[in-house]
């Protein structure tokens, strides 16, 4: 076979395997977004999506697009989680893992950095792996916190800690030119991103507290008892379609370890039986009590889809690796209600007549 002609089959077979593709799914509703980013070897899969999540709502308000750094708000949350760790003497979640609200909360106090001035990776090194640094920031908030004798020196393990932080992620900058204008973080959320903290909200679904009422969700990253929002399963489910159809996406927080989730593929269902049922409130609570359903990980709902039966799905960003979708990943709804936990949203994205019966 000459090259010529083996160049054209290869094309050709690739743009028919991409065509089948593309035929598996209808898009019916997207929000223009950013690129997607890659964790790597990190657990940092709630700043990855929350920050992709900041992204598309500076987008939405008319900014420029950005690509900001995940990575600059896992210093705050660390040093957060190990102060609260440590003032409670080890009853305190601490792990790698966490919620949007560290992301918000870090926007709010220390801005926003674009990801190509401070990517968290550290010179001669060229991806994100945190696993070395985990194990030590863990044995190191354990030593102090759970030490017994009495006497902890403040001053001293919050240097220490934030020097292994600076050591593995580098130390983000004071101050920073992009695109020719000298900003400061906080000045670069204000001006170039331009979202407020206040407007978005945590949404769940859980019958063991008052609908229409934010309560503490009793999760385990939810180490700074954080309120959620709490609607009845309906609501739940308006709030997600009404706000991808009015032009706004949600930050996802749920479970992913379902045995017919299959990221490699980018295809999330549940079993062919459970497909075929609805997805009840009971069923949510169920699953919440019996563990099943664990904020495990978390992405970006940015679409809402149907396979080629006409069944709904929603597409997502994902932040881990990749798949025949880029990276992308296609969740049947019921899916989605039954695995989320919560969803992260601006507050106009709720239907009116929701809002009228919130206490």
């Amino acid at each position: 076979m000459k090259i010529y002609q083996f160049i054209f089959l290869f094309v050709l077979i690739n743009y028919n395997s991409y065509s089948q593709e593309k035929k598996e799914f209808k898009i019916l509703k997207s929000v223009k977004t950013s690129p997607l980013k890659n964790q790597q070897s990190s657990g940092t899969c709630w700043s990855f999506a929350t920050t992709s999540f900041i992204e598309t709502e500076a987008i939405r308000l008319g900014k420029d697009e950005i690509s900001l750094s995940p990575m600059f708000y896992v210093t705050p949350a660390y040093m957060g989680k190990a102060e609260k760790f440590i003032d409670k003497k080890g009853e305190s979640w601490f792990d790698a893992g966490d919620l949007t609200f560290s992301v918000l909360d870090g926007y709010d106090k220390f801005g926003a950095i674009p990801e190509k001035v401070y990517d968290g990776i550290i010179e001669k090194d060229w991806q994100h792996d945190h696993a070395e640094m985990d194990n030590l920031l863990r044995e190191m908030v354990k030593s102090i916190g759970t030490s017994g004798y009495g006497r902890i020196k403040p001053y001293s393990w919050k240097k220490s800690i934030k020097a292994v932080l600076d050591a593995y992620l580098g130390t983000a900058p004071s101050a920073f030119l992009y695109k020719g204008k000298l900003y400061s973080p906080t000045s670069f959320a204000r001006e170039y991103v331009g979202i407020s903290p206040d407007d978005y909200i945590e949404i769940t679904s859980y019958s063991h507290n008052d609908f229409y009422k934010m309560f503490v969700l009793d999760i385990p990253a939810n180490w700074n008892s954080n309120k959620y929002l709490n609607l009845p399963i309906k609501d739940f489910e308006r709030v997600i379609d009404s706000a991808l159809e009015s032009g706004y996406s949600l930050a996802w927080d749920g479970d992913a370890s379902e045995p017919n989730f299959d990221f490699d593929t980018g295809l999330l269902k549940l079993t062919a039986s459970e497909e075929e049922n609805a997805v009840t409130q009971e069923l949510r609570q169920t699953t919440f009590e019996n563990k099943t359903t664990t904020d495990e990980h978390n992405m970006h709902i940015i679409g809402i889809a149907q396979d080629t039966k006409g069944n709904p799905y929603y597409l997502l960003k994902n932040s881990e690796g990749d798949n025949k979708y880029g990276g992308y990943v296609y969740m049947s709804k019921k899916a989605l209600l039954l695995k989320t936990i919560s969803i992260l949203v601006h507050k106009d994205a709720i239907p009116n007549d929701i809002k009228k019966n919130l206490i």
